[in-house]
């Protein structure tokens, strides 16, 4: 079994360049909770638009392919993420593919409320 595919989509009520520069920004994504102790690497940037990260694990890569489209007064961040299992979870790759559904849907989760919290932070601020 190869890797599996699943594409996510979440809108956020900030805007455009707000949601790219938390989600680019290594020191912001650390603090997303679940992601603390992940190696986040981002390559392929498009400035305000696309990004790719990659997410390493004992047990498996994780290519996401990120696009932040404005849509009225909000967000939307489409996330392409590839799942490609390690070692002798490889085998096991078919059954796991809900249990990677619903880590792709937590991780959204919690990154759309991080970027809400780190926006209204960033203003109040101001």
């Amino acid at each position: 079994m190869g890797s599996i595919t699943i594409e996510s989509t979440v809108l956020i009520p900030c805007g455009r360049p707000d949601v790219y520069a938390f989600c680019v920004d290594a020191e912001s994504r650390a603090a997303v909770p679940g992601q603390e102790a992940v190696s986040l690497q981002i390559q392929d940037q498009v400035q305000d638009r696309s990004w790719t990260e990659t997410l390493e694990s004992r047990t498996e890569t994780v290519t996401c392919s990120c696009v932040v489209y404005p849509v009225a007064d909000s967000t939307r961040l489409t996330v392409t993420a590839e799942y490609a299992p390690k070692g002798f979870g490889r085998m096991f790759a078919a059954t796991k593919e809900g249990a990677f559904r619903k880590q792709e849907a937590a991780r959204l989760a919690a990154l759309k409320k991080a970027v809400e919290r780190g926006v209204r932070k960033s203003k109040s601020a101001q």
